[in-house]
């Protein structure tokens, strides 16, 4: 009975996001809602051939090197126009799979996105990880790059380390989301890891421009950046500014915390009096244990990253996901750290803490907002 059950679960939910697809699709004529339903019914009747097939990508070919020239044509440039904020949306770990119940918490996680996109009405979306996870992410993967598509708005996503656990690895998942238009993932140097690229944001005004924001996205792995990845980072914070001529403000943005998110909230958390001390502009909750990079005595590894980004000194915002009840900010070191707003209630959740982060690039630099959405 259980699984009889279960298979009729299956085929609503399938029928349903095959819907959803083929009327995502159907406004560019790729097929029609029939296709779909064939498609959600082949997934359900060969479910076995599907959770033991891998889906393996096309590496990328790129080579990157501390010596390359930085080259705006390199990254993908958005426009702001002087006087108006530039406005992105955070959204992170909303955990989309095929036939795991997380396939049904898709659907709260879906209309949560799509109401906040028509709230914040944002000019860029920035996924911060772990996008799909469990053993089969196939039609996952398709179900969520079909719904960013639907927005017709840029968006940029990194890795998370549950996104690579299923039969499809990286290099898949972003063939798979590259092929919407408005994706602006970058696979880069795969020394680094899948998915470190640049975005950034130049100012208008009349017949001049500027760059006022330089986006850094990173691929923290399974743990957190490599020694590769914070040369590069390095690189990209001196070279935008040897393209605009001036110091260039950069906002990074990962999955996993680093270090200095545990340093930062045990410098600023008071637990006796269970408040924040002044002086380091902190707000929020943490709910759950910081899951940075740890040794085997459970102490917080300091890889080096935070010394670089106190070395080039524009970073002024790091954003992350990864901790699903964890959504506090904090100024450590004049750099703000900041835990975005989970979307959805998969793979653990904290009543209430279902939303997205709205983060504003404007005259004053950069601030954010987490929104919250029943």
């Amino acid at each position: 009975m259980k699984r009889f059950i279960s298979v009729i679960l299956c085929v609503l939910l399938l029928c349903s996001a095959a819907g959803m697809t083929a009327g995502a699709a159907q406004s560019t004529g790729e097929y029609t809602r029939m296709a779909g339903l064939k498609e959600a019914l082949y997934a359900l009747f060969h479910m076995h051939e599907i959770l033991n097939t891998e889906y393996i990508g096309t590496p990328s070919t790129d080579t990157w090197s501390a010596d390359d020239t930085y080259r705006l044509e390199d990254t993908a440039v958005l426009t702001k126009q002087s006087g108006e904020d530039f406005v992105i949306l955070n959204l992170t770990d909303m955990h989309f799979a095929d036939y795991d119940y997380r396939a049904f918490t898709a659907f709260l996680a879906s209309a949560t996105m799509k109401r906040l996109v028509k709230r914040v009405q944002p000019d860029l979306i920035t996924v911060t990880g772990d996008i799909v996870c469990t053993d089969s992410t196939v039609f996952a993967i398709k179900r969520i790059t079909d719904l960013m598509n639907s927005f017709a708005i840029p968006w940029a996503p990194v890795f998370g380390n549950h996104d690579g656990e299923g039969n499809c690895d990286l290099n898949y998942l972003a063939d798979v989301m590259m092929q919407s238009p408005y994706c602006l993932l970058r696979k880069g140097d795969p020394a680094l890891g899948v998915g470190n690229y640049i975005i950034n944001v130049r100012e208008q005004d009349g017949e001049s421009d500027r760059i006022v924001q330089s986006i850094l996205m990173m691929d923290t792995h399974g743990s957190h950046l490599n020694e590769a990845q914070i040369e590069w980072y390095k690189w990209a914070c001196e070279g935008i500014q040897t393209v605009t001529g001036e110091p260039t403000e950069t906002t990074v943005f990962f999955h996993i915390p680093c270090a200095q998110y545990q340093y930062a909230y045990d410098a600023a958390w008071d637990a006796d009096a269970e408040s924040w001390r002044e002086g380091f502009a902190a707000s929020g909750e943490c709910n759950e244990k910081i899951c940075c990079p740890r040794d085997a005595d459970g102490q917080p590894i300091d890889n080096g990253f935070f010394a670089a980004v106190k070395e080039v000194g524009t970073t002024e915002n790091i954003f992350c996901g990864h901790e699903h009840m964890n959504n506090f900010s904090v100024v450590y070191e004049n750099v703000r750290m900041t835990y975005t707003l989970k979307v959805g209630i998969a793979s653990g959740f904290k009543p209430g803490f279902n939303g997205g982060t709205k983060i504003v690039i404007g005259e004053n630099g950069v601030s954010f907002e987490h929104l919250y959405s029943l």
